[in-house]
Protein backbone atom coordinates (compact mmCIF):
# COMPACT_ATOMS: atom_id res chain seq x y z
CA UNK A 1 0.00 0.00 0.00
CA UNK A 2 1.82 3.03 -0.91
CA UNK A 3 0.17 6.48 -0.18
CA UNK A 4 1.65 9.81 -1.86
CA UNK A 5 3.59 12.50 -0.26
CA UNK A 6 1.01 14.79 -1.26
CA UNK A 7 -1.34 12.87 1.00
CA UNK A 8 1.11 12.78 3.99
CA UNK A 9 1.52 16.56 3.65
CA UNK A 10 -2.32 17.45 3.31
CA UNK A 11 -3.00 15.25 6.72
CA UNK A 12 0.26 16.61 8.18
CA UNK A 13 -1.20 20.56 7.33
CA UNK A 14 -4.60 19.26 9.00
CA UNK A 15 -3.60 18.11 12.01
CA UNK A 16 -1.46 21.36 12.72
CA UNK A 17 -4.21 23.55 11.94
CA UNK A 18 -6.77 21.39 14.27
CA UNK A 19 -4.57 21.53 17.41
CA UNK A 20 -3.35 25.04 16.99
CA UNK A 21 -7.38 26.05 16.57
CA UNK A 22 -8.06 23.74 19.83
CA UNK A 23 -5.44 24.31 21.84
CA UNK A 24 -5.77 28.14 22.38
CA UNK A 25 -5.72 29.24 26.24
CA UNK A 26 -9.01 29.05 28.41
CA UNK A 27 -9.37 32.28 30.57
CA UNK A 28 -9.51 31.56 33.92
CA UNK A 29 -11.25 32.90 36.78
CA UNK A 30 -8.93 34.77 39.13
CA UNK A 31 -8.26 32.43 42.24
CA UNK A 32 -10.87 34.38 44.25
CA UNK A 33 -13.19 33.27 41.70
CA UNK A 34 -12.68 30.06 41.12
CA UNK A 35 -12.19 29.45 45.29
CA UNK A 36 -15.92 30.73 45.90
CA UNK A 37 -17.24 28.65 43.00
CA UNK A 38 -16.23 25.66 43.96
CA UNK A 39 -17.45 26.66 47.24
CA UNK A 40 -21.07 27.42 45.92
CA UNK A 41 -21.43 24.56 43.87
CA UNK A 42 -22.77 21.84 46.50
CA UNK A 43 -25.37 25.05 47.75
CA UNK A 44 -26.38 25.55 43.83
CA UNK A 45 -27.13 22.07 43.76
CA UNK A 46 -28.87 21.54 46.65
CA UNK A 47 -30.62 24.67 45.79
CA UNK A 48 -31.90 22.79 42.58
CA UNK A 49 -33.23 19.60 44.50
CA UNK A 50 -35.00 21.63 46.92
CA UNK A 51 -36.70 24.17 44.39
CA UNK A 52 -37.68 21.69 42.31
CA UNK A 53 -38.89 19.72 45.27
CA UNK A 54 -41.03 22.87 46.53
CA UNK A 55 -41.17 25.43 44.12
CA UNK A 56 -43.03 23.39 41.81
CA UNK A 57 -45.83 22.52 43.42
CA UNK A 58 -45.99 26.26 44.24
CA UNK A 59 -45.81 26.98 40.14
CA UNK A 60 -48.67 24.50 39.73
CA UNK A 61 -51.09 25.84 42.43
CA UNK A 62 -50.47 29.42 40.50
CA UNK A 63 -50.78 28.92 37.23
CA UNK A 64 -53.60 26.71 37.85
CA UNK A 65 -55.72 29.11 39.91
CA UNK A 66 -54.98 31.91 37.05
CA UNK A 67 -55.78 29.88 34.13
CA UNK A 68 -59.19 29.08 35.99
CA UNK A 69 -59.86 32.35 36.53
CA UNK A 70 -59.32 33.77 33.27
CA UNK A 71 -61.26 31.00 31.43
CA UNK A 72 -63.77 31.30 34.03
CA UNK A 73 -64.00 35.76 32.79
CA UNK A 74 -63.50 34.92 29.28
CA UNK A 75 -66.54 31.68 29.00
CA UNK A 76 -68.94 34.10 31.54
CA UNK A 77 -68.49 36.84 29.14
CA UNK A 78 -69.24 34.85 25.93
CA UNK A 79 -72.75 33.79 28.05
CA UNK A 80 -73.72 36.91 30.05
CA UNK A 81 -70.92 38.61 31.41
CA UNK A 82 -68.10 37.76 34.41
CA UNK A 83 -70.06 40.21 36.96
CA UNK A 84 -72.87 38.21 37.29
CA UNK A 85 -72.83 34.70 39.40
CA UNK A 86 -74.83 32.37 37.14
CA UNK A 87 -72.73 33.20 34.44
CA UNK A 88 -69.76 32.39 36.66
CA UNK A 89 -71.28 29.58 37.96
CA UNK A 90 -71.88 27.73 34.08
CA UNK A 91 -68.76 28.80 32.84
CA UNK A 92 -66.91 27.24 35.86
CA UNK A 93 -68.31 23.63 34.65
CA UNK A 94 -66.16 24.40 31.39
CA UNK A 95 -63.45 26.89 32.53
CA UNK A 96 -62.16 24.07 35.87
CA UNK A 97 -61.10 21.12 33.35
CA UNK A 98 -59.50 23.61 30.91
CA UNK A 99 -57.26 25.97 33.68
CA UNK A 100 -56.29 21.99 35.55
CA UNK A 101 -54.87 21.18 32.13
CA UNK A 102 -53.76 24.53 31.32
CA UNK A 103 -52.24 25.31 34.26
CA UNK A 104 -50.75 21.97 34.91
CA UNK A 105 -48.99 21.76 32.14
CA UNK A 106 -47.90 25.48 32.17
CA UNK A 107 -47.24 25.22 36.49
CA UNK A 108 -44.50 22.12 35.23
CA UNK A 109 -42.64 24.05 32.91
CA UNK A 110 -42.46 27.23 35.51
CA UNK A 111 -41.22 25.32 38.37
CA UNK A 112 -38.72 23.21 36.48
CA UNK A 113 -37.24 26.55 34.31
CA UNK A 114 -37.16 28.38 37.83
CA UNK A 115 -35.64 25.48 39.94
CA UNK A 116 -33.13 25.66 37.21
CA UNK A 117 -32.27 28.94 36.41
CA UNK A 118 -32.95 31.38 39.33
CA UNK A 119 -32.33 27.77 41.80
CA UNK A 120 -28.33 27.81 40.38
CA UNK A 121 -27.97 31.59 39.80
CA UNK A 122 -29.52 32.97 43.11
CA UNK A 123 -29.52 29.68 45.23
CA UNK A 124 -32.80 29.79 47.69
CA UNK A 125 -34.35 33.01 46.39
CA UNK A 126 -38.30 33.85 46.39
CA UNK A 127 -37.98 33.23 42.23
CA UNK A 128 -36.06 30.33 42.35
CA UNK A 129 -39.06 29.00 44.73
CA UNK A 130 -41.75 30.25 42.24
CA UNK A 131 -42.86 33.07 44.68
CA UNK A 132 -41.49 36.15 42.74
CA UNK A 133 -43.47 38.72 41.27
CA UNK A 134 -43.33 36.79 37.69
CA UNK A 135 -43.58 33.17 37.78
CA UNK A 136 -41.91 33.20 34.33
CA UNK A 137 -38.13 33.80 34.46
CA UNK A 138 -37.54 34.66 31.05
CA UNK A 139 -40.65 37.45 30.94
CA UNK A 140 -38.32 40.96 31.05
Amino acid sequence: MKVSQKKVWLAALTAITLCSVTATPAMADDAGEMLKNSAMLPVRLVSIGSTAVVGTPIALTRQISVRIREFTKTFADKIGGHEDFPPNFFASFLSVPCGLVVGTGEGLLYGGKNAFGPGYEKPFSLQAFSLGDEIDPDSK
